[in-house]
């Protein structure tokens, strides 16, 4: 168990690696007029202008943290009595309110990156675009169980599911070219394709685990898989082919510029991916577009490792017994001793090994969205997301509100539905001033001032673009429409 840990620690680097960047991309973007990166959410979306040019690290920056279960509300909340705040851990808190939101099994996602090359421009043959994308995918699985084990003790003869338990964190580098134009005079679609080029990986492949408690014994069963890709750590394996220790490379600790490359962009850990996407206006006002995103793969070879936890094993608790303490030993230091030594005794089945090369797909996403122009600059959309996840499938939908003044300011309000949550109020701006393009937008920014406890999702993008030849493609795309901007 110490050496399943000590991996996911240092998975975990892969988080602070992707801290810089962009994460699930926001529902908002994809009504907003006037946003470059709109072709993030559907590749048929045609950029209005005839080139552009996003700053490095900031076309865009995004980031998002998501909970399927329970919102800040429901860990943090005002004391009954007092001027202060207390968790649902606190004695005047309600531990069985929280339990009763937690389903059989949970997860928190996280998904961030940051473009790092972004730029697009427009032909007679359509509209191309290139980016570049560091990426990190994390999804974190706990069962409603073990939380229920834990805040309230064990049940005599009962036992508790903990299948389902697992990590699925993946970083990544991007690189993709995009195409989007018109097959028929009401038809656009648009395609992106994806070199893949994997960082690193910690992955739960099979995951059963049960508990069964009595009063004499606690009787652990486990069969649980793990892959993990470590291109930056060293993994030392004893004689016997187990593992002693993991460690971070110390070329990696200093890591300069011209060694990036060599984790950014591995050839060794390397995948395809395509997104496409279509726009159909049946009738000027309509516009009824879908588009799949993150159809794809990585195929992990380096610093390939392999773990399991096959076992069935009776634990019998911890026998402390005072007057067998050692001399100059605190019975503190002795407890921790005999905890240590039981630790030891339940994680001496976990073993793991060189592995072998293995695939892991992307978190696939469908968008199915309708917006309708009461006027040319006002319109109103529907959008349904669906989410292809490794445990389950989650279901969004945003409803929004858009305002365009032309070229200058593009405006949009929306409502979603996100992780069984009916009050997301998002907002988006789209503002040009010259040549420059800056945009903000989020699925819940004003839950931050309404019901900021009720919040299960945050999600946020900031982008900057520089942006040129904007009247004359606006004059070619909408001659033949009514909808003049």
């Amino acid at each position: 168990m110490k050496k399943l840990v000590r991996l996911a620690v240092w998975a975990g680097i892969l988080i602070t690696l992707g801290f810089t960047g962009e994460a699930q991309i926001s529902n908002s973007l994809y009504f907003l007029p006037g946003v470059p990166q709109s072709n993030k959410v559907n590749p048929a979306y045609q950029p209005d202008c005839g080139f552009y040019v996003g700053f490095p690290m900031l076309a865009p920056v995004r980031a998002e943290l998501s909970s399927s279960s329970f919102a800040y509300g429901d860990v943090i909340y005002p004391h009954p009595t007092q001027d202060s705040l207390i968790t649902f851990l606190h004695p005047l808190g309600n531990k069985q309110a929280f339990l009763e939101l937690l389903e059989p099994v949970n997860y928190v996602i996280s998904d961030i990156g940051s473009s790092l090359i972004s730029f697009g421009f427009n032909t007679k043959v359509g509209f191309f675009s290139m980016d570049i994308t560091y990426r990190f995918d994390g999804s974190i699985y706990y069962p409603g169980d073990m939380a229920r084990l834990i805040l309230t003790g064990a049940e005599e003869g009962k036992t508790y599911q903990f299948d389902g338990s697992a990590l699925d964190l993946t970083a990544f580098d991007e690189v993709s070219a995009g195409w989007t134009g018109k097959i028929l005079h009401n038809l656009q679609v648009g395609a992106r394709g994806k070199l893949l080029f994997g960082a690193g990986n910690l992955t739960t492949t099979r995951s059963n685990l049960e508990l069964t408690t009595s009063q004499n014994v606690w009787n652990i069963r486990s069969d649980m898989k793990f892959n993990a890709s470590l291109p930056f750590a060293d993994v030392q394996y004893d004689e016997e082919g187990k593992i002693e220790d993991i460690v971070l490379k110390e070329e990696f600790e200093n890591l300069t510029l011209w060694k990036l490359p060599k984790y950014a962009f591995n050839p060794r850990n390397f995948g395809l991916g395509v997104d496409i996407g279509v726009n159909y206006r049946p009738i000027h006002e309509l516009l009824v577009s879908a588009s799949v995103m993150d159809i794809g793969y990585i195929r992990w070879k380096d610093e390939v490792h392999e773990g399991s936890y096959n076992t069935e094993f009776d634990y019998k608790g911890l026998e402390v017994n005072p007057f067998e303490i050692p001399d100059g030993v605190t019975f503190g230091e002795h407890l921790d001793s005999l905890l240590n030594e039981t630790i030891d005794s339940i994680s001496s089945f976990m073993e793991f090994t060189p592995g072998r090369i293995y695939s892991r797909r992307l978190n696939t996403k469908l968008y199915v969205g309708a917006s309708y122009h009461v006027t040319p600059r006002i319109s109103f959309g529907l959008l349904s997301r669906t989410d292809f996840l490794k445990e389950r499938v989650a279901q969004q939908f945003t409803a929004s509100a858009n305002l365009t003044t032309g070229r200058m300011l593009n405006f949009t309000l929306s409502y979603s539905y996100i992780n069984a949550y009916f009050k997301n109020i998002g907002a988006g701006l789209s503002l040009n001033l010259g040549p420059v393009n800056m945009y903000l937008l989020s699925d819940n920014a004003l839950n931050i001032l309404i019901w900021p406890q009720e919040a299960r999702s945050v999600n946020l993008w900031f982008g900057l673009n520089l942006v040129f030849g904007y009247k004359q493609v606006m004059a070619n795309l909408y001659k033949d429409s009514p909808l003049i901007y």
